[in-house]
C-alpha cells in the first residue's frame, strides 16, 4: 500500500543514501526542470552522486539552467533512493517509473498537485504551495545545505514559471519569502524571465500568428488548437508551442482558455487555464490528468476534433 509521508519523514529519506536517482516528467514545464535541477545540484554539494533524467524533450528555453543537458532518458540502475518530482501520476514519468525496477529501495514522489494520485511508494505532496520549487526549497533548508547560485537559480525559475511570475492566486507570502532568499543567494528574475517569458523563434512566432488568427470563442472558453501539420509548416518541433495557453487567457471576454496540441503520437496534449473564480482542476482529473484550480491539463487520444469537443463538453460545466 501507497504511504503518504511527514515532511520531516520525507526528509530523512536523502540522509543516508549516496547514491539518488531523480526523474523530471514528461512535456517537463519550469517547475518540474527547476526543481529536479535544483535538487539535483543541492544534494551533489554535500557529496550525493545524483542521475537526473526526463523521458520527453526539455525546451531550449531553459538551457540558461546549469545541467539541463543532463536530462536524458535514464532508468534506475544502483541507486539506493528514487525520487519522482512535481507529478501527479505514475504515468508522468514514462519508462523511469517501473515497479519492476524498484526493489526494495524507497520510492518518493514529491509533488503539490492537489490532483496527486498517491502514485509512488511513498508520497510527500503540499499541495498548498505555489510550485514544486517551494518544496524543494524547504528540503534543501531541512538537509542544512547551503544554498548558492546556481541552485537558486534553478529553484526560482521553478516558482517563477509556476506562479507565472507571481500573479497566480496561490502565491502566497512563504512564495515571496523563498524568492527572497533565493534571490539573496544569488538568483535573478529578470534573467528567469527574459529567458522564459520574452523570448522565442520567428517559426514560433508565425505559428502563434496563425493559431491565435483561428481562436475561437464558446461563451467564455476560449479554444485554439495546433495540429501536426502547424508544426512541420512552420518547421517547429517538440515544444514548439510553448506558453501560448497563457496568451490565450488574456483576452478579456474569456474566463476560461484551452488549447489543444496534437502530439507526433497522435496523442492530444490538453493545457488548460482559469480566471479566479474557475476551476479547471477536477475536469483534468476527469479526462485522466492533473494540475490546479487555473492551471491544469490531460494528454488525450486523438484526433483532434473529438478530444476537443469532449474537453469542451467538460468545461460548458465549469461556466
Amino acid at each position: 500500500m501507497n504511504q503518504t509521508l511527514t515532511f520531516d519523514q520525507a526528509v530523512n529519506l536523502f540522509k543516508e543514501p549516496h547514491r539518488i536517482f531523480i526523474a523530471a516528467h514528461i512535456m517537463p514545464d519550469g517547475d518540474c526542470i527547476g526543481s529536479a535541477l535544483g535538487l539535483t545540484w543541492a544534494l551533489r554539494k554535500i557529496g550525493k552522486t545524483v542521475t537526473v533524467t526526463c523521458h520527453d524533450h526539455v525546451s531550449e528555453s531553459f538551457a540558461f539552467l546549469p545541467g539541463l543537458k543532463e536530462l536524458s532518458a535514464q532508468v534506475p540502475t544502483d541507486e539506493e533512493l528514487l525520487v519522482f518530482v512535481d507529478g501527479s501520476s505514475a504515468d508522468r514519468y514514462g519508462a523511469a517509473f517501473d515497479p519492476k525496477l524498484f526493489g526494495a529501495r524507497p520510492v518518493l514522489a514529491i509533488d503539490h498537485h492537489a490532483t496527486n494520485e498517491n502514485f509512488a511508494p511513498l508520497n510527500f505532496v503540499d499541495a498548498t504551495r505555489g510550485s514544486c520549487a517551494e518544496i524543494i526549497f524547504r528540503f534543501v533548508r531541512a538537509l542544512d545545505i547551503p544554498l548558492d547560485a546556481t541552485i537558486a537559480q534553478c529553484l526560482l525559475t521553478g516558482i517563477i514559471t509556476d506562479t507565472l511570475g507571481f500573479r497566480t492566486s496561490n502565491t502566497s507570502p512563504d512564495t515571496l519569502r523563498i524568492a527572497s532568499a533565493l534571490i539573496e543567494a544569488g538568483a535573478t528574475i529578470g534573467g528567469v524571465v527574459e529567458q522564459v517569458f520574452n523570448q522565442y523563434s520567428l517559426p514560433s512566432l508565425r505559428l502563434r500568428g496563425k493559431v491565435f488568427s483561428a481562436a475561437q470563442l464558446d461563451g467564455n472558453i476560449l479554444w485554439a488548437e495546433v495540429s501536426q501539420k502547424d508544426l512541420r509548416d512552420f518547421g517547429i518541433t517538440n515544444n514548439g508551442a510553448g506558453g501560448m495557453i497563457n496568451a490565450l487567457l488574456g483576452v478579456d471576454a474569456a474566463q476560461i482558455a484551452a488549447l489543444f496540441t496534437e502530439k507526433e503520437s497522435g496523442k492530444i496534449d490538453v493545457s488548460m487555464r482559469a480566471r479566479p473564480g474557475y476551476d479547471v482542476s477536477g475536469v483534468a482529473a476527469r479526462l485522466g490528468g492533473g494540475g490546479h484550480k487555473q492551471a491544469a491539463g490531460a494528454l488525450l487520444d486523438g484526433p483532434l476534433t473529438s478530444a476537443r469537443e469532449r474537453v469542451l463538453a467538460e468545461l460548458r460545466k465549469v461556466v
